[in-house]
């Protein structure tokens, strides 16, 4: 007698059905006003990271950075945007995102790691990730970021967090299909 298995996707835990963004995904479903918010950030708050920027992209291209430096700040992030969409430069983008949540979003890292209960610097830089963060953490943190925070900034932040482990953790992924409010999706 043969025994009729289940379709493979039923193998396949909850909690992995969402797929994973690259931080060049991200950078277009946070949407143009967090997008602009961000670069406006890199380019006033974080010039010497910005100049780095450039001049890392532009010695991809062959351009001097000089070249893009005079154009205006408006015209700066156009091209900032258009080669950050290009596969490659993918880290770059990711980069930029790490810049900007640890420099202008420690608020919002504190109050998800306090949360969640990981140990952090008390400017929400962490020496070690755990292992696993339960569904039921993971919940709390996700709760208690968007009681204080925009929710496109929380789903960023969340996305990019699970980032920083090859497959995330199940509980967080489970937390975020479960909040429609800090899902992302692709901008067509």
């Amino acid at each position: 007698m043969v025994a009729h298995a289940p379709p493979i996707s039923c193998y396949q835990p909850i909690y992995f059905s969402t797929r994973r963004m690259k931080a060049q995904d991200l950078l277009q479903a946070i949407g143009p006003e967090l997008r602009s918010q961000i670069l406006t950030y890199i380019q006033t708050d974080e010039r010497p990271a910005y100049r780095a920027l450039i001049q890392t992209l532009t010695q991809a291209r062959k351009l001097r950075p000089q070249f893009i430096l005079e154009k205006s700040r408006a015209q700066q992030a156009e091209w900032l945007l258009a080669q950050l969409k290009i596969k490659g430069n993918d880290p770059i983008a990711e980069q930029i995102f790490q810049i900007w949540l640890l420099k202008s979003q420690g608020a919002m890292l504190i109050t998800f790691l306090d949360a969640v209960g990981i140990e952090h610097d008390g400017k929400g830089q962490v020496e070690n990730l755990p292992e696993e963060i339960s569904h039921e953490k993971a919940t709390e943190g996700v709760k208690a970021l968007l009681a204080a925070f925009p929710a496109k900034q929380v789903a960023l932040y969340l996305h990019m967090f699970q980032l920083q482990r090859p497959t995330g953790w199940a509980g967080l992924t489970q937390a975020i299909e479960e909040c429609p409010e800090v899902q992302l999706t692709l901008e067509s």
